[in-house]
């Protein structure tokens, strides 16, 4: 009798504990419906093209919107049509449960547009900033300039959307992060690489303005790398124009020899073999990839027809045979 009843109350004290156990997980799920504590001022997340519902979710737990990333993520998913959340700046002005926040997405209560900055491929620092200036109202060129002297080949291009209130600071950490996004992978190829990570970008800027696709930029890399091995000068226009800021095919009638071999320029890479000193521009990850991947051949000599076509070459007759073919 005593053993049945000390049973009774020892499923009566482990029901009480279970009913216990159920009302504090029932109120902490209540909790993370809630807006998260500490939230006194207007806060902003901001969408841009192609985040997941899952980036959107985590981003706005990142800035305190909500505080728990899964359950935004389960109602947006569930309740709403993911893909009819615009990008641009969603502003929360004062506290909202997280059904209030799924809800402000799906209306596309956009409180500010985002800012299209499309920065090509191989572009120098000084026609980025022209760009930007151009976009973005508050941007100063000056201070972007000053800022990036020495960050030539860093700048990594891309198609921005950012807000309207982006200032040149802004835009520098931007696309440094961007870089360091597209390049941290890349760190243990460079190292079983000949190159240092700057070696990389001064030839990858260099490929990015004499080839054109991901397989010209593979066999061009491989040319360059034979002329490296042997110690033969690059002899790449693009490296001219970095100095002469001016396309060679722009120069007064005559000039263009003359230039290419008289320019007294550690970017002359027809008098002076081995890289320039920097990169002549900010290259993709496609022309970085392709110093890390070049085509292996014994080939040396390259041109391009009016079309865009390549023609190689493995030594300088058949090179100039070439010249007299495709070009004349």
């Amino acid at each position: 009798m005593l053993i049945r009843l000390f049973s009774k109350k020892g499923l009566t004290v482990i029901g009480l504990l279970c009913v216990l156990a159920a009302l504090l997980v029932l109120i902490y799920i209540r909790m993370l419906f809630n807006a998260p504590d500490g939230f006194f001022d207007a806060r902003s997340l901001e969408i841009t093209p192609g985040m997941s519902v899952k980036d959107i979710a985590l981003e706005a737990q990142e800035q305190g919107i909500v505080r728990s990333n899964l359950l935004l993520y389960a109602i947006l998913t569930y309740s709403y049509d993911p893909t009819n959340i615009f990008a641009g700046t969603y502003t929360f002005s004062e506290p909202t449960d997280v059904f209030g926040v799924a809800q402000k997405l799906a209306d596309q209560d956009i409180e500010n547009e985002l800012m299209r900055v499309t920065i090509p491929e191989g572009m120098r620092l000084t026609d980025i900033a022209a760009i930007a200036q151009n976009k973005l109202p508050d941007f100063d060129v000056d201070e972007y300039l000053i800022a990036t002297n020495k960050l030539e080949g860093k700048l990594f291009p891309e198609t921005y959307f950012v807000p309207e209130t982006f200032t040149a600071q802004d835009l520098i950490n931007l696309q440094q992060k961007t870089y360091e996004d597209n390049v941290a992978p890349l760190r243990a190829a460079i190292e079983a690489s000949s190159f240092t990570e700057w070696e990389v970008l001064i030839l990858a800027s260099i490929i990015e303005r004499e080839a054109n696709d991901a397989e010209s930029m593979k066999m061009v890399s491989g040319i360059f790398q034979n002329r490296l091995d042997i110690g033969m000068a690059l002899q790449a226009d693009a490296s001219i124009e970095y100095v002469l800021d001016t396309p060679l095919g722009e120069l007064p009638e005559g000039q263009l020899a003359s230039e290419l071999r008289e320019l007294d320029s550690p970017y002359n890479t027809y008098l002076n073999a081995g890289l320039p000193p920097t990169p002549i521009g900010n290259p993709g990850l496609m022309a970085i990839k392709a110093v890390l991947e070049p085509t292996p051949s014994d080939n040396f000599y390259y041109i391009t027809d009016s079309d865009g076509a390549f023609y190689y070459a493995r030594t300088l007759q058949e090179h100039n045979a070439n010249i007299a073919k495709y070009l004349r």
